[in-house]
């Protein structure tokens, strides 16, 4: 039996099945890039879509913000945003007129180091770097409110830039569709009512996940939709999203008019990041990719949801992530709700970011056995209706202890950058 790779942490681990019928290990299918990061970089700004150059859009202006995703979100930011500046120095701007936003949304603060590590030591001596706190109201400002009631609240020193550019990479998104583009604003520097108000349409008017909210889709989404109406309000000038391998590799790289070139980056994306199987599972062996993908419980959610429509109803996943930061007592809070009609109705009357994530995690453990292995305490593992599990030798053999005779298995070792579905 060929032994299989898997990423945990900062480990990757090795492992085969003595039984089973391994149907496909999907991963990714970019084609090989044929240039450099630079290269790539440099053909997408000097032909934007849909938009001037970044030069000509810049010329005359007094000053400009570059929006970045932050540590849990790896895009190349070491490549793209020195690109981006050079870009900015040729319209005549300095150093000291340009500022990089931290777009991280509702996410941790970072150190010192962290941006360091994002941008590099020398960028970070010549360019100011921002943080975002989206509890701090009043560090944003009110724009109005969209068709769906949300009020749209965004960075004041952002919007005070002449020049805005929202960066960021694209891979499917559980609820939004897809990340990049209009993400960098609402979430990204935006302020917490309208994250909270944004997020809440995942629900259903009636009752669950709204049936357009999704992996890759973006048609009648309203979380997208809302993203995208808010994001207008801010008039962000130019926008750069990358595409990168599941080595962190750049691969290709779309720029220009925040609308048009992000949806030109989706539709990569999807080529070579949606994909499906013929017949479902009976079980999934799944990863988040490592670190930063496994960092804490919110993100690694993204391995299952992302890829739990490959398994049969009945069947069983075993999933790899280890949250050295933990986990969001909330979720603990709604998963001692035992009653699925009374958790609708609890999330519905007191709505926190957890909450729909809860009832999606509660129809997969309705659906599939899970088995989590990670560094979480095994308690409260098992309180949130998951089997836990020390090692991936232990989710093995819960494996095989499951299913006593043959079965059909998938193993997908980057879960948290890509989606399967599937075969329509």
């Amino acid at each position: 039996m060929k032994e299989q790779t898997i990423r945990y942490g900062s480990r990757e681990i090795g492992f085969s099945l003595p039984r089973g019928r391994l149907v496909r290990r999907l991963e990714p299918e970019f084609p090989h890039a044929m240039s450099s990061a630079a290269e790539i970089l440099a053909g997408a700004l000097k032909q934007p879509l849909g938009s001037k150059t970044l030069v000509d859009i810049a010329s005359g202006k007094k000053s400009a913000a570059i929006l970045i995703p932050g540590k849990a979100r790896l895009a190349g930011t070491r490549e793209y945003v020195p690109a981006l500046v050079s870009e900015l120095k040729k319209a005549g701007l300095a150093a000291h007129d340009i500022t990089i936003f931290l777009a991280d949304g509702t996410h941790e603060q970072h150190l010192e180091s962290d941006v360091a590590a994002l941008l590099g030591e020398e960028l970070v001596t010549r360019i100011r770097c921002l943080g975002h706190d989206c509890r701090k109201e009043e560090e944003v400002v009110e724009l109005g409110t969209t068709r769906f009631g949300t009020p749209v609240l965004i960075n004041r020193q952002v919007l005070d830039s002449e020049v805005k550019v929202l960066t960021g990479r694209i891979v499917p998104h559980y609820f939004a569709g897809f990340s990049g583009g209009r993400k960098a604003l609402i979430p990204g520097v935006a302020g917490f009512r309208t994250i909270l108000a944004n997020h809440r349409l995942t629900l259903d008017r009636q009752r669950g996940i709204h049936p357009a909210v999704g992996l890759c889709s973006l048609a009648d989404n309203p979380v997208h939709l809302d993203m995208l109406e808010g994001a207008r309000m801010a008039k962000p000038d130019f926008c750069l999203n990358t595409l990168l391998s599941s080595d962190h590799q750049m691969i290709g790289a779309v720029a220009g008019d925040f609308e048009i070139a992000h949806e030109e980056g989706c539709r990569l994306a999807a080529q070579s990041l949606r994909l499906t199987l013929a017949e479902p599972v009976d079980v999934l062996v799944t990863s988040a990719g490592g670190l930063p993908y496994d960092c804490n419980f919110m993100q690694a959610l993204k391995t299952v949801f992302n890829v739990q429509d490959i398994v049969r109803p009945g069947g069983a996943i075993l999933w790899m992530a280890e949250c050295p930061q933990g986990i969001n007592p909330g979720f603990l809070g709604w998963a001692a709700i035992q009653s699925d009609n009374e958790l609708e109705e609890a999330v519905r009357a007191k709505y926190s970011l957890t909450g729909h994530n809860s009832i999606m995690l509660r129809q997969l453990i309705r659906k599939a056995d899970v088995s989590l292995c990670s560094a979480l305490p095994r308690e409260v593992v098992a309180k949130l209706g998951l089997h836990p599990v020390s090692s991936l030798q232990e989710g093995l053999r819960w494996v095989l202890e499951k299913f006593e005779g043959d079965f059909t298995y998938a193993v997908v070792p980057y879960a948290n950058v890509m989606c399967a579905k599937r075969a329509e």
